[in-house]
């Protein structure tokens, strides 16, 4: 998709966004700026606040203090904060993914169900939000299937604390991955390796007797970059995008990490796409490859992906929330 974009570009000519594939492709290009995520709060005139989710967010000018929001024409809170006076922009903190998630979603009462407090001009705030800002309106601005809610800055608090980060459609906590590598390395770490797909299928390697495992890099070099270096040369274009096991083997106590991941191209010589449903489990010798495929085909079926900690077989999963910010 993006060397057709290449391509109509070249030819002086708009890029089509009229079908569900470019939108989604466009999508995922944007996604791939690394982003916080903030939940947009305004009152109704009978007071009632209204809010929802959004990484569509930007700092503007220091002076005057001015930042913007990007909002959905289809979104049911729309014309409240065009026809607002002031509204909030709250950057949640790393344990506010249920938070996140709720004003990303369609359910009713919300403020009934998260913690919050009045700010400057009596408008909500959420608790524990590592910043928040409250903003007079300065003007709409028309933007495709976007409006954009210019606000000017009358009153700011900060809290220290990790915010929580969005990445191509997934919710991850920033540097949470490093202190996890370090221990494997520190202990004597063995391999590593890429769960990574294509279109719902896994990208697996295959041996001459149909055993199959997960991509590896060189044992000489046992980190990400080395594993990109070994599938792009193999003609394909991997995105290891966070950490997704670490593992002690119970037995060897041999250390192990997989990251989660996607991958372009057509599988090479000695590799094959695995259907999730027909995932050759019984062919995955490795005991911890195997629990780490099987946890991720249940998690890809139900749009929820986590980090896990442990050994081959049993372990704690840090859960990475399945319902995505309105975003764009």
């Amino acid at each position: 998709m993006a060397a057709n974009i290449e391509n109509r570009k070249n030819n002086n000519s708009c890029i089509d966004m009229a079908s569900d594939e470019a939108r989604r492709d466009l999508r995922n290009a944007f996604g791939s700026f690394t982003t916080g995520v903030t939940v947009i709060i305004t009152r109704e005139a009978n007071g009632t606040p209204r809010g929802f989710t959004a990484n569509s967010f930007t700092s503007v000018s220091l002076d005057p203090p001015m930042l913007l929001i990007c909002i959905a024409k289809s979104a049911h809170s729309l014309l409240e904060f065009k026809r607002c006076s002031h509204f909030s922009v709250n950057i949640l903190s790393e344990d506010q993914r249920e938070i996140s998630g709720l004003f990303a979603s369609k359910k009713k009462e919300k403020f009934k169900l998260v913690d919050w407090h009045s700010g400057f001009s009596d408008i909500p705030l959420i608790s524990g939000a590592i910043a928040t800002f409250v903003c007079r309106r300065e003007r709409i601005v028309n933007a495709g299937d976007h409006d954009v809610l210019i606000g000017e800055v009358k009153d700011y608090t900060t809290t220290p604390g990790a915010p929580l980060g969005y990445f191509k459609g997934s919710y991850f906590t920033l540097g949470l991955d490093q202190p996890l590598v370090s221990a494997a390395n520190s202990r004597g770490f063995i391999k590593l390796g890429g769960i990574v797909s294509q279109e719902g299928k896994v990208l697996l390697c295959v041996d001459d007797q149909g055993n199959v495992s997960v991509p590896l890099a060189p044992e000489s070099s046992p980190n990400v970059d080395a594993l990109s270096a070994k599938l792009s040369n193999l003609g394909l274009h991997p995105e290891l995008d966070f950490l997704y096991s670490v593992y002690t083997d119970s037995e060897t106590e041999r250390k192990g990490i997989f990251y989660h991941g996607t991958v372009k191209g057509v599988a090479p010589v000695g590799y094959a796409y695995f259907p999730l449903r027909d995932m050759p489990l019984d062919k995955v010798r490795d005991v911890s490859e195997r629990s780490a495929l099987g946890r991720y085909a249940h998690e890809y079926r139900h749009g929820t992906f986590g980090i896990y900690h442990g050994n081959e077989t049993s372990g704690t999963v840090q859960q990475v929330s399945k319902i995505k910010p309105s975003i764009f």
